[in-house]
Order: structure tokens, then C-alpha cells, then sequence
């Protein structure tokens, strides 16, 4: 059986495996300051061994994009695997039990930044498109990998190939994390961002005498309250969690000790869920805003700055969807159910720009022992493995057509 050639391979590959992500992992890639030259070096010369078509794409200064394409024979659907190259900073390294760029196996685990989000999956699909590539399957679609610059920050990568019209595919996967106690779940939904920054403007005076002042600091501090409480309209979603509001992620104020501040800037990070637009949940804003104002006489307030990217998903019952169900009870004997993440992801340009029905999140990293983000960051090898084969059944199956 095909299927059986392409596990096969997979398993053959697996001390490739261990080896590609562990080097991943010894490239520090962190963002900020941002720079994944050398990664992108790394995937392109061994992408290209094994006979993909690659291609480099510059998208700023040290931020390089790598697209890898095998042709298929034509007529068939297309498969689209997105990963992001940035990793966040490791932090401080007193924190680490480990080398944060080691790559150290502990014969189950791999440990060090961006081992689970997302160089291990990266490498999973790697090591998956080798084991199709190896193995000379008859595909009639095309497999493409695209393992972009700064997810991280500000999605520069993804959203240059979107923009540049070179993401194209029928189907789509973003390997985010989607593992919780070493069980598989299914992402296809991911919540929306709204990064917005308030200003407030009150009356510069002498400290020793603050009533002839209008204290802007003590005023944002009223209405970052004020917003911590708001509750945005929105229709509960079946698997993603409710609308959240962090206000005063940074905050930017003041002159000098013996000066009433007459400005002061925040930033309020807002998630939201599909159904909620732009104009409504500033309108939310605003009205707080509006109230804060004419409880505090003297005070102005308003929105400067607003970076929004909206919610996106595809039905629960779409066929890709039913592909991964189908691939992953292959390999591990069991159906994967829904689950929906806090944070948001590239999927949400791939679905709302490119137009390609995507897996919101299917990847290796686990909510529950991974620990992305913080210290001691790691992944299982195995959850490695498991993914590899999933990607190389799910790329058979949409690329060759034969259901």
C-alpha cells in the first residue's frame, strides 16, 4: 500500500528527524531583533537535497522566507505547510535547567527554544515531504512548505506571500501547537487581534500643587480599569474561548517626579472570536472612553493607533478536517476531537486573505508539557514522529487524489 511506504519511510527517517531539529534549535533565531538567516539557510540546502524546488525570499532586512515546492504530475489538489523560523527570546538563562540552544535529547524529549513552536515542526514536515519524495509516490498535486520570518511579531513572512500572491494552494496547514497530555487535537478556528494604543492628555503643573494640574497617568489608570471590565457583544463560539481585554500591556507616561503628567499612552491588547468586526469593538472602546472623560473634568482621551487582524475558520465538517481525523486514527488509533487556543496565528491570512480553507493550528507542540513561550521548552520526540507520518498520509491523500 502507498500508505504503508510512506509510514514506512517516516520511520526510516527518524534519527534525520532528531538531527534536523536539534541543529534548527542550535541556530538562535530569536525575535526580537529578528533574524532567520541562517535557518532559512539550513531548510533551503536541505530541501533542496532532497529535490524540492526552492526558493528564498527576502521580506526585510535578515528576514528571509524559504518556499520548497514538489511538482506533482497534474490535475491534482494542492497541499500548502506553513511554519515560522522566529522564535521568542529565551529570557533569562537562570531560569533554564537546559542550554536554551543546546538541542539537548534526553532520549524522549528534545529541550531548548523553539523545540515546540515551532522548529519541531518544522522539521516534522520536512522529514514528512522527504518520506513522499523518497519514496517516489505518484502524486498528481502539488506539496509546498513555507517556512516564513516573523510569526512571532508581526508576521512579516506570511504576509509578504500572501501579498506577492505566492501562496496558492487548494488546502492549507499551519503547525501550531495541538497537542494536550500527549493527545491530539484538531485547530480549526483561531481567535482575532486587535492592538490598539489610548492616549490620555491632561494639564501640566508643579507636583507640590497637583490641583492646578490635570494628572494624564492617574486618568489612564481610571480607564485601563475601566476596560479591564468591559465586556465586548459576541456570540459564544463553539471551541474558542470568549472575547479577552489586557489594557496597560505597555504603558508610557510622564516628565519628571515634580511634574504633573500632561500625557500618557498604553497599549490594550484585545482577542476576539469569529462574528465580532472592527468598528464594533471600537466602538466598545470608545464608549468607555467617552464615559471615563466626563467623570474626570479636564481629561482627554482617544485612540491613536489600531493594528487589526480578524478571527477566521473553516466548518468543522470540511474535508480537510475529516483528512487529518482520518490520518491521525491511522497512526495513532484514535480520532482527534476539536479544541481552540487563546492566542492567534498565520492561518488567520491564509483563510481571510489567501483564500485557502487552512487547520487553524495541527502540530506537535503540547499546551500541557511543552511550555512554549516560557523556560525549559521541549518536545517529544515521538510527538515528532507521530506528525511526520500524519503530514505524509494527509499530503498522499489530498495530492494524489485516491480517497
Amino acid at each position: 500500500m502507498l500508505e504503508d511506504s510512506v509510514l514506512n519511510q517516516v520511520e526510516r527517517l527518524k534519527p534525520n528527524l532528531l538531527d534536523l531539529v536539534q541543529k534548527l534549535i542550535r541556530i538562535p533565531s530569536e525575535n526580537p531583533p529578528g533574524d532567520e538567516q541562517d535557518v532559512a539557510q539550513l531548510l533551503s540546502g536541505v530541501l533542496s537535497e532532497i529535490g524540492f524546488e526552492v526558493d528564498q525570499y527576502e521580506v526585510a532586512s535578515k528576514r528571509i522566507n524559504v518556499a520548497a515546492t514538489l511538482r506533482g504530475k497534474g490535475g491534482g489538489r494542492s497541499i500548502l505547510f506553513n511554519g515560522h523560523t522566529d522564535v521568542v527570546p529565551a529570557g533569562p538563562r537562570e531560569l533554564w535547567k537546559k542550554d536554551p540552544f543546546a538541542g539537548e535529547f534526553d532520549g524522549t524529549r528534545i529541550w531548548g527554544r523553539g523545540s515546540a513552536d515551532m522548529k519541531g515542526a518544522l522539521a516534522s514536515m520536512v522529514i514528512a515531504l522527504r518520506a513522499l519524495a523518497d519514496s517516489d509516490l505518484p502524486l498528481r498535486g502539488d506539496v509546498v512548505l513555507h517556512a516564513v520570518a516573523d510569526e512571532e511579531a508581526n508576521s512579516l513572512g506570511t504576509k509578504y506571500m500572501v501579498k506577492k500572491n505566492l501562496a496558492k494552494a487548494d488546502l492549507a496547514i499551519v503547525a501550531e501547537g495541538s497537542v494536550a497530555k500527549e493527545s491530539i487535537y484538531i485547530r480549526p478556528s483561531v481567535r482575532g487581534i486587535c492592538w490598539l494604543t489610548v492616549k490620555t492628555v491632561g494639564r501640566a503643573a508643579h507636583a507640590s500643587n497637583p490641583a492646578n494640574g490635570v494628572n494624564a497617568i492617574l486618568g489612564m489608570s481610571k480607564l485601563l480599569l475601566a476596560l479591564e471590565h468591559l465586556r465586548l457583544p459576541h456570540e459564544p463560539h463553539k471551541i474558542l474561548p470568549s472575547p479577552t481585554i489586557s489594557p496597560g500591556t505597555v504603558i508610557r507616561g510622564g516628565i519628571k517626579t515634580n511634574v504633573i503628567p500632561p500625557e500618557c499612552y498604553a497599549d490594550v491588547d484585545i482577542r476576539t472570536v469569529p462574528g465580532m468586526n472592527k468598528n464594533e469593538v471600537l466602538s466598545s472602546v470608545r464608549d468607555v472612553i467617552d464615559r471615563i472623560q466626563k467623570e474626570n473634568p479636564g481629561l482627554t482621551a482617544n485612540i491613536t493607533n489600531v493594528i487589526w487582524g480578524a478571527p477566521a475558520e473553516i466548518p468543522m465538517d470540511h474535508y480537510l478536517v475529516q483528512v487529518a481525523k482520518r490520518a491521525t486514527k491511522l497512526v495513532t488509533g484514535y480520532e482527534p476531537e476539536f479544541r481552540g487556543g487563546y492566542g492567534t496565528n498565520d492561518s488567520r491570512l491564509l483563510i481571510n486573505d489567501a483564500k485557502i480553507p487552512t487547520l487553524c493550528g495541527f502540530g506537535p507542540g503540547d499546551d500541557t508539557q511543552s511550555n512554549a513561550h516560557g523556560p525549559n521548552e521541549n518536545v517529544s520526540l515521538a510527538s515528532l514522529l507521530t506528525f511526520a507520518k500524519i503530514y505524509g498520509l494527509m499530503s498522499l491523500w489530498i495530492c494524489e487524489g485516491k480517497q
